[in-house]
């Protein structure tokens, strides 16, 4: 994969400005950790972004899409290729009574505190989940029994081919941290969103409430992933992880949180290599001692 020619095709397209080289990715992730990319984009809008997609195709590219980096891992090496960003161009929000069409790249929590100021309810679990819209459906984000799934009515997305194409809730066959796009070459552009009518002061208590289970629950002050691991049926993974010791299980720079045992924090000049450690050990512990093989729920990027 030549730079100069992909430099120079992107000057060609009128989107040279948007593209990034060599772009550090752990300044997109909220463990604060990952290698370069070869190539970042932040469209300003479609056009920008199928020209990029056009571009990726055409040059066999591999091509990702990152959003708030959340519930993500990039290795130390970084990327081989394209990473593309929606958070900047892709923030379109439109409510009609109940209904609110969202570009993918709107931060849930902005969103949530949108549908409160309208007095829409449906969101309020999601007004604690650090990520955007796009990432949200894919992995069909929930918190204490409600999930994306209870509100997505239909997703916009831009298929592998680069067209734009509409999927209807009942297609994407939603279930427990995914949807049927999640292993497809696809970008989310927008969704709509279905809420319901309800009391101000209730949604906000609702808010609140689960404000503080994240808070007293979560490592919320440490640079974290989310939930490292899905949990098993019948079981919780972080219980599990902490009946084998792994709570508080410290690694150089990456720790076991002390709050929540499915959950790994960064420290500063932590690496990939040393969250990853902690990651295959709890699997070791909770296989030796239960028989269970935990099925990560963290997502890991790059080649090692």
């Amino acid at each position: 994969m030549n730079k100069n020619i992909i430099k120079d095709e992107c000057k060609k397209q009128g989107i040279d400005s948007i593209i990034k080289y060599d772009e550090p990715l752990k300044n997109y992730t909220s463990l604060k950790i990952g290698g370069p990319a070869d190539f970042f984009c932040s469209p300003n809008n479609i056009e920008d972004l199928k020209k990029v997609v056009s571009i990726s195709n055409e040059y066999n590219i591999p091509l990702r899409v990152i959003g708030n980096g959340t519930n993500l891992l990039i290795l130390d090496s970084g990327i081989r290729g394209l990473v593309i960003n929606l958070n900047k161009g892709f923030k379109k929000i439109e409510f009609s009574d109940k209904i609110v069409k969202v570009g993918a790249g709107v931060s849930l929590v902005h969103l949530g505190k949108l549908a409160l100021n309208r007095e829409l309810s449906g969101l309020e679990f999601a007004c604690n989940i650090p990520g955007v819209l796009g990432g949200a459906i894919i992995n069909n984000s929930s918190f204490k029994g409600n999930c994306m799934a209870d509100v997505v009515q239909d997703v916009t997305f831009l298929s592998e081919e680069n067209r734009i194409e509409k999927i209807c809730k009942p297609i994407l066959n939603f279930d427990y941290r995914k949807c049927n796009l999640k292993d497809k070459q696809v970008i989310i552009l927008e969704a709509t969103l279905l809420l319901e009518k309800g009391s101000k002061e209730e949604i906000k208590s609702k808010i609140k409430q689960n404000i503080e289970i994240r808070k007293t629950g979560q490592p919320l002050d440490k640079f974290s992933a989310g939930s490292i691991f899905k949990n098993p049926p019948g079981y919780y993974a972080g219980e599990l992880a902490e009946k084998v010791g792994a709570k508080g299980l410290s690694h150089r720079e990456a720790q076991v949180s002390p709050k929540h045992a499915n959950f790994i924090v960064s420290n500063s000049g932590a690496s990939a290599g040393d969250v990853i450690y902690l990651i295959e050990e709890i699997e070791k512990r909770v296989k030796k001692s239960f028989g269970i093989k935990l099925e990560r729920e963290i997502e890991i990027w790059g080649e090692p």
